[in-house]
């Protein structure tokens, strides 16, 4: 059952105006931490692929890390779609479903409520809506559901083969993509600035790739004095 509909929780309240737009960087923080620690475990599995010898001991210590930056993502993303918390896309999506949400965002966003004014805005937030509707109706709530049962009471105990039990590699990774463009778009509608998260998943991606198979190639050769 969708995590956001499950009966037995109480209803929740829809947010006003302001609170979205004070909500929206704190989200796009969540959204970017979450996708560099997805590009810091996709770039370190990268580099564990092309690994010369992947049973050396300091692959192993990579591969340590690699499910930290794992763990770290699920917490982030799913703290970005908590049903439960205040700040939360599912606080942004109850907000977008009510009737004056685009004109409420275009009057924010310029100061005024003179419809004169603020009529190419409410069409731009009218777009922006739609193409956030879109991405939220791709949310896997089946693996979110096993995210929230990971960060409630697996955390503390799970060992490191036991991640993928809770979320396969291509569900986080569509999560994360997911949540980056609803985190981006939520900034755009409420301040006009693009900043996508996805950045900081490909430079983490990148630089954790180049590091660790420098660092591989340097231990597989004895360069390194540990």
């Amino acid at each position: 059952m969708a995590c956001e509909e499950m009966s037995a929780k109480p209803e929740q309240r829809t947010p006003l105006i302001g609170e979205v737009i004070e909500m929206a960087p704190k989200l796009n923080e969540w959204a970017s931490m979450g996708a560099h620690s997805f590009g810091l475990y996709s770039g370190i599995n990268a580099a564990i692929a092309e690994a010369p010898d992947k049973f050396a001991p300091i692959v192993l210590h990579a591969d340590e890390l690699r499910m930290t930056s794992a763990m770290l993502c699920m917490v982030r993303i799913f703290a970005t779609i908590d049903r439960g918390s205040a700040i939360s896309l599912q606080s942004v999506n109850r907000f977008l479903k009510t009737d004056a949400a685009a004109s409420d965002l275009a009057a924010a966003y310029f100061g005024t409520s003179d419809s004169s004014k603020t009529q190419d805005a409410n069409r731009t937030c009218e777009l922006s809506i739609h193409r956030f509707k879109n991405e939220y109706a791709r949310i896997n709530w089946s693996a979110l559901g096993r995210l929230q049962s990971f960060r409630n009471s697996a955390i503390a105990h799970i060992s490191w083969g036991e991640v993928d039990k809770f979320v396969t590699f291509g569900e986080l990774e569509a999560l994360v993509e997911i949540v980056g463009q609803l985190a981006g778009e939520t900034s755009l509608m409420t301040s006009g600035l693009n900043n996508w998260p996805h950045e900081h998943q490909e430079s983490a991606h990148d630089n954790a790739k180049h590091k660790w198979s420098a660092i591989f190639a340097a231990d597989h050769l004895d360069r390194i004095d540990y």
